[in-house]
Parts: structure tokens; sequence; C-alpha cells
């Protein structure tokens, strides 16, 4: 879905994101359009996904200019705009070189409560283990003079409803960064 090689089912008109960063220094808000599509999945008869996509060239050529070190916060609003849900990621990237590339992937599973921090794991008992709720993909990129910018775009995908899982194990939110690993920053082409 993120990289738009499954069909989406249909368009909603409407949903906006505002996005910050703080660190070093704060760059000024900037509240974006989103385009949002959604997708009929018919498995574990779960919600169907929304995928978000906000277009990063509305803030400038080079994109929105953020600190090397800091958090992110885009907060993404329905047509009535109210608060679908608030993303918070804290990055480090104070070691890119100039001119290089790297993205942040942020999920949010819905988890048992207690449930160690490791890989997705195995279903038991025919209920999954883990459920992903949120998920947050982001652009970087340096420039020449080692400044960073968070570029092209940011995709979301969310749920139109709230995931429930009845097992009668409790169930918690948990979220996991990820970032490439070797290389963790690659040249820009």
């Amino acid at each position: 879905m993120l990289k738009g090689r499954f069909p989406p089912s249909g368009r909603i008109e409407g949903f906006t994101a505002e996005i910050g960063a703080s660190g070093s220094y704060c760059p000024q808000h900037a509240t974006l359009p989103v385009e949002v599509t959604y997708f009929d999945i018919m498995e574990h008869s779960a919600p169907s996904p929304f995928l978000g996509v906000i277009d990063l060239d509305a803030v400038g050529k080079k994109g929105y200019s953020i600190p090397k070190m800091g958090t992110i916060q885009v907060t993404l609003f329905n047509p009535n705009k109210t608060v679908v849900k608030m993303f918070l990621v804290t990055y480090d990237f104070h070691d890119m070189p100039a001119n290089h590339v790297t993205f942040l992937r942020h999920r949010i599973f819905l988890v048992p409560v207690g449930e160690e921090e490791q890989g997705p794991s195995p279903a038991l008992g025919g209920l999954p283990r883990r459920v992903l709720c949120y998920l947050m993909h982001l652009r970087f990129h340096s420039s020449k003079s080692g400044k960073i910018y968070l570029h092209d775009d940011i995709r979301l995908l969310f749920s139109r409803k709230s995931i429930e899982i009845d097992s009668g194990i409790p169930y918690e939110l948990k979220s996991f960064t990820e970032l490439p690993r070797n290389p963790c920053y690659s040249p820009r082409t």
C-alpha cells in the first residue's frame, strides 16, 4: 500500500495534517492537505486501512527543514477538523553526511500487555499477537551544507475504526521506530 501497488477502493477529500519539529531550533509548523485513499481488505475482520500522503513540495523545493536531532510531530485531522492521530517521533541524524538520504518508519501495534519489545511474533491459537494500528513513513535528505530536510512526502497508514481484539487477553499500544541498517545513510543520486 505504501508504494501504491495495491489498488485503492476510493478517495476521501478534506483531510489535513500539521507538521512540526523541535530540537536545537523549532521550524514554523506547516498545515498541508492529505490525499487519503481507502482499501477494502476482508482479512481477520480488521477495519479497512486508509493511506494518507502528505506532499512536502508545498513547503519548499528542498522540503521541510528540521534540526539534526529532535522530535517530529505530525497531527492528522479528518474533514471535520477533529484529530485522528498525533504521531510523535524522536530522531537523531547528527552523523548524517552531506548529500545523503535515509528514511524512518514509525509503527504502532496493539500487543498483549507485558509482551517484550521484539520483532513481530507468530499468532497463538489463531489470534494475532500484534496488530498494526498506525504507520508513518518519513524520508530525509541532507543538503550540501549538511542541513536536514523532510522531503518528498510523508505516508500514513491508519484505520477509520478503532481496532479491538476479543481474546480475553489485555492489549496495549506500543510503538517501534525503524531506520535502515548497513548503510544507515545512502548517497543522493
